[in-house]
């Protein structure tokens, strides 16, 4: 590139240069730098040649200044372009020694992995045939045992030994564990030697907390139990886990199952069976196990179910709807449901290649549950006449190869009017009807009726909704039309017939098969609230079955709760759903109980508990406290989409509605609780009053006086000048009570409020000797002398106290308080221990004198300090002392 471009550099250096050499050739220099003048017509046709020229020659060199500048710009362009692509060469090149390196490694890489792949590969094989070699092992033996067990079991002996009948039986009995009358939780039965009593534990599972789910049509009819092993006495941590596995090792690996028999209350119908829930330990997943009704000697009255799990776990007994088992050969051939005997399922031979097994479930409909559902919901279901049952098939594939015919009963129209057949002969009836009224059936009669029903056939889809379906057929099977044939290939979840009114569309005969299949899933109930006759704190509260009012109603009037009762009208709940308690008003629960408990239509679904007021000072103008009790499930809610803006509720548009999950209250019921009868004044609590004694007047002498006036008090009072007001007072305050506290009070009244400059005993003895008690005059008498010694021995020791302060602070108290104490006749080794004692001389010259006023006594006054001071010629200290003494 570079050689280019020098090349094209030496072109355009030659052509620049041959311009000029012909520039100097034609000597157009000075022309070219002379400007131009006037001249003839020959010189200017001479000088337009040669500017033709000229123009020529400038317009060569622009030109090739042109170029020469697009070639510069070439150039530096190509120079750029070359530096870029020698980087990008760089970069290249280092990028693909860094892919290079990848690759290797990648291949390094995909080589170990290769290889521990091979290796797993090879371990798994190994573990593989070691397992299968393990298993054929174990099968070889569990196949001999099974043989020897075959020949033993044709014995009688071994019938009998594995015959649970035979087996140990262990009761065990949960104090208030059962939700219905039974005397025991559960009984189990095991082989000899696999456990003991006491190698189990039974204990009550709430049903909330067991994480069972019921399906629509699953009634719980018994407690749920858990069985577990018992932890081991001797041990604890680990030793207690392996024990309990060991003990689930031993009865996983028994030779029998155990079996288990749990209580029940389910009632008798045909169209359900009963089955055994079982939730192994350390598993999260319930599963169902046949089961069957077992009868015991020693409990004949209870109705007991048995299970045969393969391990302990958590058991509940369910009523579900009945399954019946069929198989179909390549012949065909009919079979009869054993729940209702008129409907049957026939196929022709050839609709199977192979036996097919296949099941069928019925739920029945009642007319009950069917008139019931016209009167509850009219607007829905007021064209519906009668229903099928619900038929439920199981194949094992969804198409047939040629349709099956089911016979199906639905009742006939039976409000359907009858027309007698008359005696007139055929020629002689007349044109006109003139039967009397009484020839039409009972019952109201309509034109509509008479006109006829239609038929529906429903399929359940995968979403939960009925709708008409036209993949099957169907044809009466009779003339009364209470037999209808369908016949069909393809095989739905669940069909229904539906007899309704001949004017119903297929639109009406879904919204009636929707409403009343969600009507057979529900239950109607109804809350009751009772107390207790002689306790009206202790309340029930009962959610039972519309059906089973009057029995719950007995029962509670058994247990004691015959007060007036609260009854809420009937509301649905499905069964097993979560139900809530909540309190408003003045009531509350007196203790922790639980208020949320699920509803079960054979359990007691019930609280018992103690309620109490909030605020016993509230709702004074009612005679009892009241409160109300709610009930609460959760539920789809429908609830108004509004414009998201910040206008009030009222002046926003609505942009439709949705369903949210949320509580909704079904009931709320009153609840009253009878006030206590007002208690007696209880006497006011005064705060304690203390008398600061200021003289001889104090607090004794006013409870000696209280204790010894009489009636006289009164008088008394209005001596010392105390008010009427306050004696009445007084008086209102002490109404039951003796003359002692009153009289207290009304001295105290005056001592309190006499002026303290006054003096009280001369008051208080004019004011006794004014009533006659001259006694009580001497005894305050002799009250002020016992006060008066008091204050002046008092009075002499705390002035003797000073007078020792000041000998002590006196300088000739410290030097000569040797000669002071010989005066006072203090001993000299009462001296020597004072000073062995003490350093300090103030502290030992204290110390002395304080000796001395022991020593003396009641003569040890100031006086005698004043006349040691004048005979030891201490003028000073004695002028001092006789002023302290005068003062």
């Amino acid at each position: 590139m570079s050689k280019a471009l020098e090349i094209t550099m030496n072109s355009l250096s030659k052509l620049n240069k041959r311009i000029i050499n012909k520039i100097e050739e034609e000597h157009l220099q000075t022309w070219l730098s002379t400007p131009i003048t006037s001249q003839d017509a020959s010189e200017q046709s001479k000088s337009r040649d040669l500017m033709a020229k000229a123009a020529e020659l400038r317009e060569a060199v622009a030109a090739s200044e042109l170029q020469f500048a697009a070639v510069t710009k070439l150039c530096a362009e190509m120079e750029v372009n070359t530096a870029e692509a020698q980087q990008m060469a760089i970069d290249a090149r280092i990028a693909a020694e860094e892919a290079a390196r990848k690759v290797e490694e990648a291949e390094k890489a995909a080589r170990e992995k290769a290889r521990i792949e091979e290796e797993k590969r090879q371990k798994a094989k190994e573990l593989e045939k070691r397992q299968q070699e393990e298993e054929r092992i174990r099968l070889e033996k569990e196949a001999k045992r099974k043989a020897e067990m075959a020949e033993l079991k044709g014995t009688p002996e071994e019938q009998e030994r594995i015959n649970p009948a035979n087996w140990p039986t262990y009761t065990y009995r949960l104090q208030n564990a059962n939700d219905f009358d039974a005397s025991y939780s559960c009984i189990i039965r095991a082989l000899p030697g696999v456990l003991a009593q006491d190698d189990v534990t039974v204990t009550k599972v709430h049903q909330l907390e067991s994480q069972l789910q019921l399906e629509n049509n699953d009634e719980l009819i018994s407690n749920i139990i858990q069985l577990k092993p018992s932890l081991s006495s001797d041990g604890d941590g680990d030793d207690a886990s392996i024990s309990s596995r060991s003990l689930e090792n031993i009865v996983a690996s028994s030779e029998e199952p155990l079996s288990v028999l749990l209580p029940h209350c389910a009632p008798r119908n045909t169209s359900k069976e009963i089955i055994v829930l079982w939730k192994p330990l350390h598993s999260l997943t319930w599963q169902a196990i046949d089961a069957k009704d077992c009868n015991i000697e020693s409990v004949k009255d209870a109705k007991l179910v048995e299970c045969r799990p393969t391990g302990l776990g958590v058991f509940a007994a369910v009523h579900r709807l009945k399954t019946d088992k069929f198989a179909f050969t390549k012949k065909g051939g009919k079979v009869f449901s054993t729940v209702d005997g008129r409907l049957c399922v026939q196929c022709r031979p050839g609709a199977f290649r192979v036996n097919t097994p296949f099941s069928m479930q019925i739920q029945p409909v009642e007319l009950a549950s069917v008139s019931d559902v016209k009167v509850r919901f009219p607007d829905e279901c007021s064209d519906l006449i009668s229903s099928s049952p619900i038929v439920s098939l199981q194949f094992p594939s969804s198409k047939l190869n040629r349709p099956i015919s089911i016979i199906t009963p639905i009742p006939a129209n039976s409000a359907k009017p009858k027309r007698p057949v008359t005696a007139v002969p055929e020629k002689e009836k007349p044109k006109s009807s003139s039967r009397p009224a009484s020839a039409f059936g009972l019952g109201s009669y309509s034109k509509e009726e008479e006109e006829g029903d239609n038929l529906h056939l429903l399929a359940l889809t995968n979403n939960g909704y009925w709708i008409v379906t036209d993949e099957m057929e169907y044809t009466p099977q009779n003339k009364k039309g209470d037999l209808i044939s369908v016949n069909t290939t393809v095989i739905p979840n669940k069909y229904w017939l539906l007899r309704t009114k001949a004017s119903t569309s297929s639109t009406k005969a879904e919204l009636i098969a929707n409403t009343l299949y969600d009507y057979l899933h529900k239950r109607v109930v109804q809350f009751i609230i009772k107390q207790k006759g002689d306790d009206p704190t202790d309340i029930v509260l009962v959610c039972t079955p519309t059906l089973k009012f009057d029995r719950t109603v007995r029962r509670l009037e058994d247990e004691g709760y015959s007060e007036a009762m609260k009854l809420s009208p009937e509301v649905f709940v499905r069964e097993g759903q979560k139900i809530e308690i909540k309190f408003r008003g003045n009531l509350q629960p007196d203790e922790d109980v639980d208020l949320v408990l699920p509803y079960n239509s054979h359990l007691k679904t019930q609280v018992n508990m103690y309620i109490a007021e909030i605020d016993k000072y509230a709702q004074k103008s009612f005679s009892s406290y009241r409160g109300f009790a709610q009930f609460y499930v959760e539920g789809l809610v429908t609830r108004e989409i509004y414009e998201d803006n910040d206008k009030k509720r009222g002046d926003r548009k609505s942009l439709g509605t949705e369903e949210v999950w949320d509580t909704i209250m079904l009931s709320e019921l009153l609840i009253s609780l009878p006030k206590p009868e007002p208690e007696a004044p209880k006497p006011l609590k005064k705060a304690k009053i203390n008398l600061v004694s200021e003289g001889p007047i104090d607090d004794n002498l006013l409870k000696q006086l209280s204790g010894d006036l009489g009636d006289e008090w009164k008088m008394l009072a209005t001596h010392l000048n105390v008010k009427k007001t306050r004696i009445q007072s007084i008086m209102r305050n002490h109404v039951n009570c003796e003359n002692e506290p009153a009289i207290y009070e009304m001295l105290l009244t005056w001592v309190k409020r006499v002026p303290r400059s006054l003096d009280k005993v001369k008051v208080l003895c004019d004011a006794l000797r004014a009533v006659g008690r001259l006694d009580l005059v001497e005894d305050v008498r002799d009250k002020e002398y016992d006060y008066k010694e008091l204050r002046a021995e008092q009075l002499k020791e705390n002035l003797l106290k000073v007078i020792f302060v000041k000998i002590a602070q006196h300088p000739a108290g410290l030097t000569r308080y040797g000669e002071i104490a010989a005066v006072l006749k203090v001993s000299d080794e009462e001296l020597r221990n004072i000073e062995n004692e003490y350093s300090n001389g103030r502290e030992r010259c204290i110390k002395m004198l304080e000796s001395w006023r022991n020593e003396a006594g009641e003569s040890a006054s100031p006086n005698t300090l004043l006349r040691a001071a004048k005979y030891l010629r201490l003028t000073d200290l004695a002028g001092e002392i006789r002023r302290m003494i005068t003062y």
